[in-house]
């Protein structure tokens, strides 16, 4: 016998436990379990998907007896909508003859009404005029025949005589806007009562493990979603946020709980459809784009919402779990993502989920990944074969951010190099130069229209890694400094344009080797082993006279650039000849 239920639900469908003596029965995960008296919740959910420090629901038992109550959903093929129920006799008799209206049909629509049915009463015709104000819900006989009753919704305010006097039951007070799509011959589907919510004596989060498990209970340790392919996008964007362990919630309403990591994200429409309870959509538009939402009341079709899945497990928890809580969420299909590993790890984890590896690149097995084609899930579980490209780990370079003094130029770096959603980024070279003293690499400028000052720098050294800050024309350029300046960050802007991001940590030489404009380089943030702090300057090399262009304050001219830096402009960039350095709105120090 089940006990499990949802008691957010329309309906509740609850087994009542039964004794054992010093045995009792809970339901975890929707599975029965015998346990012993006195089992506290972490013995409960022994063997069970749980991450330390998330949260748990506790479901008490209750009666199977459904309550009452005065509001009814009916779903049509156009959508759904709430009648709530007066206190008249008519109200009484709704509920006992509700289910014979389900699967009859809209028989006419007049500007005045709409009329479901018919379907057999035992009322008695009475005659005389009645009262009906738009919205309202009433009985009416045809030919004054109890044998064809029908169900009717007024359109507008009217009076009129339809078989049954003061024949009013309720009125429609949520998804009036169905009413106006219906047309003749769309079938009622279903009707459900409204079930009234229970109160937190009855169910509870909590991440307290201690907790003795009660006779009937049910557990739910994870929120399982199943994942719509119709948004693909979307989904990653989930898969993305649900990859990090627990789900934080950050905001409840009436109708959701929210979770708002990784918001302002680049989005697309996608599929869009009514928000039924279990519903899990993304706001891929908007104010909050990117905000993650699980439905447990039904909402109206909204295009700035995506649908990315439905809840499968845990709908309980992921509506009692408190803001600031967390819960665990397993998405099904999980996320297919191999860039970080190695080649060979990367062949176990595909075939272990019934793909094939193509490998690219460097294909020995200690190569790193860094490419997936498909990158995104959903296309992914499609393919037979995914193609990993692999290069030695030495290509791999790593980054350190100090998120907490420059927090938007840490996001800005992440969206621009992609490692908000994936382990090792990109970076694309855009200007370098022999002898140059910095290293700089394409950004975003639209992105970077709003990437203020914030963390400045004070004098630059070797290896540390800055973006260009909205104040100057290039504003978005990421740079590396490749000797130690008084004056000039690693872009080449003075300390007004220059927001600090962080370290380059590993052989800086070893990346300056052969690079030319146009190339690629693979970034990913520092490991906590990996971390050194920069050298102390024994001395200024900012006064080392640069080429021609490098440097506002310098004139006269340089020797000729090397083969490498004679390559074709880079978004307007020059190419170090004095013709492009012209033409474009260079740094101060180029």
């Amino acid at each position: 016998m089940s006990g499990q239920f949802s008691i957010f639900d329309k309906t509740l469908i609850i087994g009542a436990p039964y004794p054992l003596g010093d045995k009792m029965r809970t339901v975890v995960n929707g599975i029965e379990k015998e346990l012993p008296d006195g089992t506290t919740v972490a013995q409960a959910i022994q063997g069970e998907p749980y991450v330390p420090g998330s949260s748990v629901a506790l479901i008490r038992p209750m009666d199977a007896q459904r309550k009452l109550t005065n509001e009814y959903m009916v779903k049509t093929s156009r959508g759904q909508f709430i009648i709530q129920l007066n206190t008249s006799s008519y109200a009484d008799a709704w509920k006992d003859i509700y289910r014979d209206v389900i699967g009859k049909n809209l028989r006419w629509q007049t500007s005045r009404l709409h009329a479901f049915g018919s379907f057999p009463t035992q009322f008695q015709g009475t005659r005389g005029t009645s009262s009906f104000k738009r919205y309202d819900c009433f009985f009416a006989l045809g030919g004054f025949d109890a044998s064809t009753t029908y169900f009717i919704i007024s359109r507008i305010d009217m009076n009129d005589d339809l078989g049954l006097k003061e024949a009013v039951f309720g009125r429609v007070t949520k998804g009036r806007h169905v009413l106006d799509r219906l047309e003749e011959g769309d079938i009622i589907e279903g009707i459900e009562p409204v079930v009234l919510r229970m109160t937190s004596k009855d169910a509870f989060a909590t991440v307290d493990l201690t907790v003795p498990v009660e006779d009937g209970m049910s557990i739910e340790t994870y929120v399982g979603v199943k994942l719509d392919e119709r948004s693909p996008l979307c989904c990653e964007h989930f898969l993305v946020v649900a990859s990090e362990g627990s789900l934080p919630i950050d905001e409840k309403g009436f109708s959701y709980s929210a979770c708002e990591t990784n918001m302002d994200t680049n989005l697309g429409q996608e599929y869009s459809d009514v928000r039924q309870p279990n519903t899990v959509t993304v706001r891929h538009k908007g104010y909050q784009a990117g905000k993650i939402y699980f439905y447990n009341q039904v909402r109206q079709m909204n295009r700035s919402h995506n649908q990315v899945g439905n809840v499968t497990n845990g709908f309980n928890l992921v509506h009692l779990v408190p803001v600031e809580g967390n819960v665990l969420v397993k998405p099904d299909p999980m996320r297919i993502m191999t860039i970080g590993m190695s080649q060979v790890e990367a062949k176990v984890f595909l075939e272990a989920r019934g793909l094939k590896q193509k490998r690219t690149g460097d294909v020995s097995d200690d190569a790193v990944i860094v490419e997936q084609e498909p990158e995104m899930t959903i296309f992914a579980i499609k393919q037979s074969e995914i193609e990993t490209m692999g290069v030695p780990s030495e290509k791999i370079f790593s980054i350190s951010m100090d998120a907490k003094e420059s927090p938007w130029s840490v996001r800005y770096f992440r969206k621009i190099t992609g490692l908000d959603h994936k382990s090792i980024g990109t970076l694309k070279v855009h200007f370098t130069f022999e002898d140059m003293p910095m290293i700089t690499f394409e950004g975003d400028p639209v992105m970077a229209a709003d990437l203020y000052p914030e963390r400045l720098m004070g004098p630059s050294v070797r290896g540390d890694v800055a973006i260009t800050n909205m104040s100057r024309p290039q504003k978005g350029l990421v740079g590396i400094r490749l000797e130690d300046s008084d004056e000039f960050g690693p872009t080449g802007e003075e300390a007004h344009g220059t927001n600090v991001l962080g370290r380059f940590v590993g052989d800086l030489d070893r990346m300056m080797k052969d690079i030319q404009e146009g190339d690629i380089i693979y970034v990913r943030k520092v490991l906590l082993d990996e971390f050194v702090e920069p050298e102390k300057k024994a001395k200024t090399r900012a006064t080392k006279k640069a080429p021609v262009g490098m440097d506002k304050e310098k004139t006269g001219t340089s020797k000729k650039p090397s083969k490498r830096s004679q390559t074709k402009k880079v978004n307007g960039v020059g190419t170090g000849s004095k013709k492009s350095t012209k033409k474009t709105g260079k740094s101060n120090e180029q």
